[in-house]
């Protein structure tokens, strides 16, 4: 086993390369017939002639099944096709990101003993139902999410990490079992300013396909009861990871700057279209209930960075500029 060091948006994280070992295959008998090898059946499997359920990389452990990985590689080639010279590699280690973060929010779940009892189906259920209704019924968002090389299983089960992250945000309230120190609040007021704003955004490389994102998550939005919690789980299916953040220094485009100050604390945004994508914005108060935000993506992000990521020879190995171009090849085939 071998390391390397790499970066992930601008995150150092350590990566074990494991190299696996063939195994032979028995020789059929004389006179038998040997068994069909199995095939994937999902755009992204057959894409990278992958078979969904192999496990590609483990996160501290912590296996990430095919399917898993290669739907957070096929969002980021999506947002990366649209740009004249793709960093291919980027987009690699951008789809590593999302996959540290998700297993880690699961970790540092089990660490603090949060777990999604029978209670959280029901909200996995509404979850499934608003994201149907978002694209006029079960069968038209099941075909979008085949594009991605989810069914309704695998998209329930990112929804249960949604859940998890919203968990452990609760016991970030003060007195709470995950609450941060004083020392560790007081470190980020000081880098907040009067107007704090969070987004979601959409930045596909295909604009069309950004904007009919963004539209599904505006409508989401508009329908949840508790907008601030869906909010905050949305961010992570969009493009940009960074969490709430002062407008001070230029942070965000001025279009999407003059759009966060007319909003209200705790108001949202309409869909902003900007250079960078179409973005929704979130404003924040600047005070404990925001810095908690920014203190829980932090300390993810954190476990993500510090995380022993083992890979798979077929994973380390993939082209990741030929998975691309045989999924548009395959999405768009009749």
């Amino acid at each position: 086993m071998g390391k390397r060091g790499t970066v992930w948006a601008g995150l150092c994280l350590a990566l074990c390369l494991t190299l696996c070992g063939c195994v032979a295959e028995r020789p059929a008998s004389a006179g038998e017939d040997a068994a069909p090898a199995p095939v994937p059946t999902s755009i992204p499997g057959r894409a990278a002639g992958i078979m969904e359920d192999e496990t590609l990389l483990t996160v501290d452990g912590r296996g990430v099944p095919a399917w898993e990985y290669l739907y957070w590689l096929s969002l980021a080639c999506d947002r990366a096709r649209g740009q004249p010279a793709p960093d291919w590699e980027g987009v690699r280690e951008q789809a590593l990101m999302n996959a540290a973060l998700y297993k880690s929010v699961e970790a540092l779940a089990e660490r603090c003993g949060v777990a999604a009892g029978a209670d959280d189906e029901s909200a996995v259920a509404e979850r499934w139902r608003r994201r149907c209704a978002a694209y006029g019924g079960e069968g038209g968002y099941l075909e979008e999410i085949a594009r991605y090389g989810l069914n309704r299983e695998r998209a329930e089960a990112l929804f249960r990490v949604g859940l998890l992250y919203g968990k452990l945000r609760e016991l970030c309230a003060e007195g709470g079992a995950f609450s941060p120190d004083a020392a560790e609040l007081e470190k980020l007021s000081r880098e907040s300013g009067e107007i704090v704003v969070d987004r979601i955004l959409c930045a596909d490389g295909d604009r069309a396909a950004a904007k009919r994102r963004a539209e599904a998550l505006f409508s989401q939005l508009n329908g949840a009861s508790n907008q601030a919690a869906l909010f905050s789980e949305l961010t992570w299916e969009g493009s940009d990871h960074k969490g709430p953040r002062t407008l001070k220094g230029g942070v965000f485009p001025e279009k999407l700057a003059r759009a966060a100050r007319e909003l209200q604390i705790g108001q949202i945004s309409g869909i902003i279209e900007a250079d960078d994508g179409f973005s929704i914005l979130r404003r924040l108060p600047p005070e404990r209930e925001s810095l908690l935000e920014t203190w829980l993506r932090h300390t993810v992000e954190e476990a993500a960075r510090a995380a022993d990521v083992e890979l798979s020879e077929r994973c380390a190995s993939l082209d990741v500029a030929a998975f691309s171009a045989a999924l548009e090849t395959l999405r768009n085939a009749p």
